[in-house]
């Protein structure tokens, strides 16, 4: 065996600067590679390859951006100037833009494969752009000639060293023939659902690498492109650490009355109950407990604002704005729109690990799948999401809101698959009794360790909450689940 069989090559990687796109590459890109970056008009691909000549720029390579567009590069810039990642210190001695438009329409491929070649030489660069790469493909005289282009590009690359990304329009098949001689395809494409619209890129070939698998969803904001790999490719294959005998109670003294071992550290707990019954509350008193024992706290909530929420608790005597004052604990608020799996996932997770966050409260659920667009997703998003929360020893909390108001059944959303997931869950519900209307709770299960199963009443006071005795309905109420006054019959 050659020396060169036992240790192959290891090739050298090219920072493309847009978030959450490197991972998904292994890495970044092939240095001396040849990729095709495709999509339909507004996909983001001028954007994407700008970010990525910026990137560069700030490293200290040189860019060449050729275009074959009649866009003029003044209007381009001044469609820039408003992302994030736009330096104008960086043009044009680090990035330069030219113009091939007439020189293919006047000399065709050899006089515009003649102009990459002299201006990569002029510039040094190590970064070429061709923008309008289906321009290209129109003016050659045959598909062979269109092949013969591409070959000789990456011919050029391999000598000369750079890096080439070619952008395309989608036009006819997804992939054409030539396609196949290049070193990589990135797929950009917005995906629409009744009035509902969403971004995707997808790694359609990469030689040289693994990739992650799939479409990973994207967004184009003042940073530039921002991408979220799908969680499900991401999240650790090793098996959750052992957390051994080490326990987590609530900080209610009368439930945890019901739990005497306490919560397993690092499960995973649903709360599923009506609007109102106290799951904020609950999940709260949580947070507050482990705040109490020196353990950072991160409450994500989609109906409350971070304000509504510390007034709520601080009502009940839950005073959790001192922690979220100086850093202890923190609110993460999300609006109950079209919500990017994803990007709460990767938001979620990125404080976790940089806070070392050890108890987490996710308030809302039901918002988060209702808004997705991805409802086959949810069970597989959630189990990726419980795993790695559990690798990372985090206690969490879900609350997951139920339709039925009153009475002893549950509508117990099953397709967001956090139920079978979840090692303990607890319901809660209304009743109304003698006139007024009272809150129960009671355990349905729980990892490892005994509970009290009984029905209790759930109180919430300005001094906090509190468990009450086993609750004793008769079974006329139970099945009804609304009692009258005596003599009521109305």
């Amino acid at each position: 065996m050659s020396p060169t069989e036992q240790h192959p090559p290891v090739f050298e990687r090219i920072a493309t600067g847009v978030p959450g796109l490197d991972p998904i590459l292994g890495g970044g890109l092939m240095a001396s590679g040849v990729y095709i970056v495709v999509g339909e008009p507004g996909a983001g691909k001028t954007i994407l390859a700008n970010q990525l000549c910026y990137q560069q720029a700030r490293q200290g390579t040189r860019c060449l951006y050729v275009t074959l567009l009649a866009e003029s590069h003044s209007r381009m810039l001044a469609n820039l100037r408003s992302m994030a990642f736009f330096d104008a210190a960086q043009l044009p001695q680090r990035i330069y833009y030219v113009s091939g438009f007439r020189m293919l329409e006047e000399q065709g491929l050899p006089g515009l494969l003649e102009l990459l070649r002299r201006e990569m030489r002029n510039h040094g660069a190590g970064i070429l752009v061709l923008d309008g790469l289906v321009q290209a493909q129109e003016a050659a005289g045959s598909s062979r000639d269109f092949k013969k282009f591409i070959h000789e590009l990456q011919v050029s690359a391999g000598l000369t060293r750079f890096t080439a990304l070619l952008l395309t329009s989608s036009v006819g098949p997804t992939v054409h023939p030539e396609y196949t001689m290049v070193d990589g395809i990135l797929e950009l494409r917005e995906r629409t659902a009744a009035m509902r619209s969403w971004r995707e890129l997808q790694v359609r070939k990469f030689r040289g690498s693994a990739s992650l698998s799939g479409s990973h969803h994207f967004r184009i904001s003042e940073e530039g492109v921002e991408v979220f790999p799908r969680l499900e490719t991401v999240v650790s294959r090793e098996q959750p650490p052992d957390w051994g005998t080490q326990r987590v109670r609530f900080g209610v003294p009368t439930l945890d009355a019901m739990i005497p071992e306490g919560l397993a550290a690092a499960s995973t707990t649903l709360v599923m109950g009506p609007p109102g019954c106290g799951k904020t509350i609950l999940g709260a008193s949580h947070l507050a407990e482990g705040l109490r024992l020196g353990e950072p706290g991160l409450m994500v909530s989609f109906y409350e604002g971070p304000d509504r929420l510390l007034h709520k608790a601080a009502n009940v005597g839950l005073a959790l704005g001192s922690a979220v004052r100086d850093g202890r604990l923190k609110l993460q608020w999300n609006m109950p729109v079209e919500s990017n799996l994803d990007l709460v996932a990767h938001t979620l997770l990125e404080d976790v690990r940089k806070r070392g966050v050890k108890r987490l409260f996710v308030d809302g659920l039901s918002a988060m799948v209702e808004t997705s667009h991805e409802p086959a997703r949810i069970s597989p998003f959630f189990a990726a999401l419980t795993q790695e929360l559990r690798r990372l020893g985090v206690t969490t909390f879900f609350t997951l809101e139920t339709s039925r108001l009153f009475g002893p059944e549950m509508d117990v959303p099953l397709g967001t698959g956090l139920s079978g997931v979840a090692e303990n869950l607890l319901f809660m519900r209304h009743l109304e009794l003698n006139g007024r209307l009272r809150r129960l709770l009671s355990i349905f299960k729980l990892r490892d360790a005994d509970y009290d199963p009984t029905l209790r009443e759930f109180l919430i006071t300005p001094q906090g909450i509190e468990v009450q005795p086993p609750f004793q309905p008769s079974p006329e109420l139970l099945l009804t689940g609304i009692a009258r006054f005596p003599g009521n019959h109305s």
